[in-house]
């Protein structure tokens, strides 16, 4: 199987990357939709590229019948000659996360300011498709790449690529543990702890938590900041109470099931990530159990599921969008390695507790 992109490339934007046959070519040229349309194929180059030197009609015409034609650019060879691709390599878990879609709406927004294009790699939150997708990036050759990290790698060393040949490489969200580059986080221990301290606040005396698999740095912050509010408040630590999984609803429904079949309820639930509270509050409504009377929640992300399960769900925000235009900007500056400007190597956001129905008295 080769990777290969299907898409032309007629303004900074954002496209996703696809799985092709290699041998499935398009032989279509610039010098074939010059002769179609009776111009110069420098004039339709720069037409392509959105050359302000070009008329708006004539660049409307060439689009258009580059696009009819089923024209395909060869990123390569123009890269070769101009020493930039002008795009920038991303790799999440995956799209349809609600994090992750407003993160890259933020990416795509701050990429197109600066004149890049986005090209997304899904790893599925699989190692071996992160690995295939770091080396396919790696021959498109992208000016920089940013990623986040599937939630069971543990290294970063198939990141070598990039590393070792100083291409710009920038984490945010997810980094794999003691990456030494540069990484834009939330603030997941603080973030943990607001949740937590929150419940305890609300009277919650036994509270559970639903933590992401421990490889993870966000989980292991957001279990840390969990412990420490329960430490703070001399609340005791219960490891029974800690459910480890993929956060996904399936997982958060079955969690729930155990706590709800166990001798004792506890009487707070702080989960890593709101699709797994949202499991919760669905599955202990099946069982005729009230939330928050009988357990308060706190989740965290505010996905949109939050605001429209019921009761509303109390979650804590951590600024995906915010956090994508970061992370381009950062990874444009060390492109363009401006020495004037003061790179921030590990930029922390703030988050902040948002209270709903979930967690109320």
């Amino acid at each position: 199987m080769h990777l290969s992109i299907n898409f032309l490339n007629i303004a900074p934007t954002l496209f996703v990357l696809q799985v092709k046959d290699r041998h499935n070519t398009n032989k279509i040229t610039i010098y074939d939709i010059a002769q179609k349309l009776g111009l110069s194929a420098s004039t339709v180059s720069r037409a392509l590229q959105n050359n302000p030197l070009i008329n708006e009609e004539t660049r409307n015409k060439v689009q258009e019948l580059a696009v009819e034609m089923n024209y395909v650019p060869n990123w390569i060879a123009s890269s070769l000659r101009k020493k930039r691709s002008n795009i920038l390599g991303l790799i999440v878990p995956r799209t349809s996360m609600y994090f992750q879609s407003t993160a890259i709406s933020g990416i795509q927004h701050e990429a197109h300011k600066y004149g890049f294009s986005i090209v997304i790699g899904q790893s599925d939150e699989t190692v071996a498709m992160e690995k295939e997708l770091v080396h396919t990036f790696f021959s498109l050759r992208v000016d920089g790449l940013l990623a986040v990290s599937s939630m069971f790698t543990t290294n970063f060393d198939h990141f070598s690529p990039f590393i070792r040949n100083n291409i710009p490489l920038v984490f945010y969200d997810r980094v794999p543990l003691d990456f030494p580059g540069y990484t834009i986080t939330g603030d997941d221990f603080k973030g943990g702890y607001l949740a937590t301290e929150h419940l305890i606040q609300q009277g919650c005396k036994r509270i559970a938590h639903y933590a992401g698999v421990l490889t993870c740095n966000l989980y292991q912050q957001r279990l840390a900041g969990y412990k420490a509010a329960l430490s703070k408040y001399k609340v005791p630590f219960d490891e029974s109470l800690v459910y480890v999984h993929n956060l996904t609803l399936d997982a958060g429904a079955e969690a729930a099931r155990q706590i709800f079949a166990g001798s004792s309820l506890p009487d707070g639930l702080f989960a890593a990530n709101d699709s797994s509270a949202v499991a919760f509050i669905q599955e202990a409504r099946r069982k005729g159990i009230k939330v928050p009377e009988q357990v308060k929640v706190v989740g965290y992300s505010n996905d949109l599921s939050s605001r429209i399960i019921s009761p509303s769900l109390s979650t804590i925000e951590q600024s995906g969008y915010k956090m994508g235009e970061k992370a381009v900007e950062t990874l444009v500056q060390l492109i363009n390695k401006d020495e004037k400007i003061k790179v921030t190597k590990n930029f922390v956001f703030e988050v902040e507790l948002i209270q709903r129905e979930s967690s109320g008295r």
